[in-house]
C-alpha cells in the first residue's frame, strides 16, 4: 500500500499546493487504478476529510502531512476490505518516505483516533449536515437549494461518479460497428450512449482506439450541443471558445463540406485544437487566434451556425473533475457571467439572418446560463427553438423543452446548459 499512497501523495501534493488540474497532475506521476482511487477518493471527499480531523487535532499541520492525514482518512473510511492497522503503518511509512518522519508519531496518533472512529459526523436535519455527508462547499449547496429546492439539491451532490467513460466514434476513418466489434473482440463491455457515443470502460483497447484517431473521448452532453446546432453541411461555422477542440472537430465531422473556424484567445489553447485535428485527421477546420470578448468586425453576419460553449464556472463536471471546487467559488460565478454576456452578445452579431445560435456552458446556475440567454432575447433578433437532439435521451425528460434544457450531472452526464436560438431579423 505504501507505494500507493506515495503516488497518491505526489499527485495531490500538485493539485493541493500547485493549484494544478487533476488531469495535468496524473500525467506527470506513474499511476495504479488504486492509486487513482485514492486521489480521487480524497478529493471527493475534502470536505468531509477536514471535518474529522478538525475534531482531532488542535492546529493544522504542514501541508504534506496533512494530505498524507487525508489519504489515511479516506482509506480508512473506505477501503473496507484493507485492515485499518495495515493503512495505519503505510501511511506512517509513507510519511517517513517523504522526509516528514518527524511527524511519524503524529500521524500513527490520529489516525488510530480515526481507526477507533473518535468523532462524530453531523446528523441529518443538522444545518451542515449536507456539506459534510456529500463533501461539497455550503455556498453550493445553499445556491442549489435557492435554484433547484432541497430534493433536486440533494440528488445532484449525492451524485456518483462512474469508472466508465464515453467515447465518441471518428467517422472520418471508422465506423460504430467497427468499433464494436474492437471491443467485442477484446471482451471489453460497452453499451451505446443516448447521443449515439458509447460509454465503456478506458482499457488498453480504447486506448489504442483512440490513438489512431478512430475515437475520441467527449461527453454526451458535449455532443449534445452539437447536435442541438444541428449544422448545414457547406455551412460556414463558427465555434467561439473552441479549445481543445472536441466540438469544432465534432461539426466538421457532421458537416465534411463546411468550413468551421475554430476561435481561440491563448497561443497554447490554439495549440491544442490543433493536435486534436491532427489526432483526428480533420481537414477543414481552421484555428484563429482571438478574443472572443472583443468584436470582430469581419465576422459580422458571415455565418450560418455560431456556437458559443462559453468559459464557465464548470461546477456541473465535478463527478469528473472533484478538484473544481479547490480552485473555483461562488465569486467566479458572478464574475464570469458578465464575460458570458459579453460573449454572446458578440457571438449574435455573427450570425447571418435565418442562422443559428447555441450557447452552451458546462455548469449550473442561472447567473450563467438562462440569465444570460434572457440578456439576449431582451434585445430582440433572436428566438428561441426547441431542441430536436434533446427530446430523445434520458428517458425522454427534455421532450418538451422549448429550446434550452439544463443537464443536471449523473452517470455519464457533466452538468451542461444548452440553448439554441434562431435570428430572425438583423
Amino acid at each position: 500500500m505504501k507505494k500507493y499512497f506515495l503516488q497518491a501523495y505526489r499527485i495531490l501534493g500538485q493539485i493541493y499546493a500547485d493549484g494544478a488540474y487533476g488531469n495535468a497532475a496524473f500525467a506527470k506521476v506513474g499511476t495504479t487504478d488504486m492509486t487513482t482511487k485514492l486521489v480521487y477518493g480524497v478529493l471527493e471527499n475534502d470536505i468531509k476529510c477536514e471535518y474529522i480531523l478538525s475534531q482531532l487535532i488542535d492546529k493544522k499541520p504542514q501541508r504534506a502531512v496533512w494530505i498524507m492525514l487525508k489519504l489515511g482518512v479516506y482509506a480508512l473510511e473506505n477501503l473496507t476490505d484493507v485492515p485499518a492497522f495495515a493503512i495505519v503503518s503505510e501511511c506512517v511509512e509513507a510519511v517517513k518516505a517523504v522526509g516528514k518522519g518527524g511527524a511519524s508519531g503524529f500521524v500513527n496518533a490520529v489516525l488510530k483516533r480515526v481507526a477507533g472512529k473518535e468523532y462524530a459526523l453531523p446528523s441529518e436535519g443538522d444545518e451542515n449536515y449536507l456539506c459534510v455527508t456529500y463533501s461539497k462547499p455550503q455556498w453550493f449547496i445553499d445556491k442549489l437549494i435557492a435554484q433547484y429546492g432541497e430534493e433536486t439539491a440533494t440528488e445532484i451532490v449525492g451524485a456518483r461518479s462512474s469508472h466508465e467513460e464515453h467515447i465518441r466514434v471518428n467517422g472520418r476513418l471508422t465506423d460504430l460497428n467497427e468499433v464494436k466489434r474492437a471491443l467485442e473482440k477484446a471482451g471489453d463491455g460497452y453499451r451505446i450512449s443516448d447521443v449515439g457515443g458509447i460509454v465503456v470502460k478506458a482499457t488498453d483497447t480504447v486506448k489504442r482506439l483512440f490513438d489512431k484517431g478512430y475515437i475520441t473521448f467527449q461527453s454526451p452532453s458535449s455532443m449534445l450541443a452539437v447536435q442541438a446546432l444541428a449544422p448545414r453541411d457547406g455551412g460556414a461555422i463558427l465555434d467561439l471558445c473552441s479549445a481543445p477542440g472536441g466540438k469544432a472537430v465534432y461539426i466538421s465531422e457532421l458537416c465534411p463540406h463546411s468550413a468551421v473556424t475554430a476561435c481561440e484567445l491563448h497561443p497554447h489553447r490554439i495549440a491544442l485544437i490543433q493536435k486534436y485535428k491532427q489526432r483526428m485527421h480533420v481537414p477543414n477546420v481552421k484555428a484563429v487566434e482571438y478574443d472572443a470578448t472583443r468584436l470582430n468586425g469581419n465576422w459580422i453576419n458571415a455565418f450560418d451556425f455560431v456556437l458559443a460553449d462559453a468559459p464557465c464556472s464548470c461546477f456541473g463536471t465535478f463527478l469528473k473533475h472533484p478538484d473544481v471546487f479547490l480552485s473555483r467559488g461562488e465569486e467566479q460565478v458572478i464574475e464570469l457571467s458578465a464575460v458570458q454576456k459579453t460573449i454572446l452578445h458578440n457571438a449574435a452579431k455573427y450570425v447571418k439572418e435565418g442562422g443559428y445560435l447555441v450557447y452552451s456552458t458546462c455548469t449550473l446556475f442561472d447567473e450563467e446560463n438562462g440569465q444570460v440567454v434572457n440578456s439576449l432575447l431582451e434585445e430582440g433578433g433572436f428566438e428561441l427553438e426547441s431542441i430536436a437532439a434533446a427530446t430523445h435521451i434520458d428517458g425522454g425528460k427534455y421532450a418538451d423543452n422549448r429550446g434550452w434544457v439544463q443537464i443536471l450531472p449523473h452517470e455519464e452526464y457533466d452538468g451542461f446548459y444548452i440553448a439554441r436560438l434562431k435570428k430572425v431579423r438583423k
